[in-house]
């Protein structure tokens, strides 16, 4: 059994946000360096919000249903997407016409790539080769990341499989 700040010191190495918002900033021209520019158009689309279409759907009255993409409106309609898919959310908000909130990106964090699986699949944003690392962009800051909902919610699920 590991607890969230296990699972933060084991999987969570570096603090990588000053470089992420250097590159970002820095409107580097692709003439000079292509690679560079390369990785400063990475690090724009790390440092730029998410679209959260959940958070927009269940504010307009949405909740989804036992059935995996399946879901019912305040109003008593209902909406499928059929059988579990990635974009279930995205799919049902432009659907109906919900415009997706979007959630600021605050810290960067190198990460390993079974945390950074776990994160992409709870619908986190991860760029798996940002200069030959893998960089989790966290939308909160101001507390540990132990005790990020995210965190939080991969660890109980981790320790659930494994009793």
């Amino acid at each position: 059994m590991r607890t969230p700040d296990q699972l933060v010191s084991a999987e969570v190495h570096y603090c990588v946000s000053s470089l992420v918002s250097t590159l970002a900033g820095s409107g580097f021209r692709p003439a000079v360096r292509p690679d560079l520019a390369d990785l400063c158009e990475q690090a724009s689309e790390l440092a730029a919000p998410i679209a959260d279409f959940e958070e927009a759907a269940l504010q307009e009255g949405w909740t989804e249903t036992a059935t995996p993409g399946a879901f019912t409106h305040k109003d008593g309609s209902a909406f499928s997407v059929g059988e579990k898919t990635g974009t279930k959310w995205q799919e049902l908000c432009e659907a109906n016409d919900i415009e997706p909130y979007d959630r600021e990106v605050f810290e960067h964090w190198i990460v390993s790539d079974w945390l950074a699986e776990k994160l992409e699949a709870k619908g986190e944003k991860v760029d798996r080769d940002f200069g030959g690392m893998t960089v989790w962009a966290r939308t909160t800051t101001g507390q540990g990341i132990a005790s990020d909902w995210v965190i939080e919610t991969i660890a109980a699920e981790m320790n659930a499989q494994h009793g």
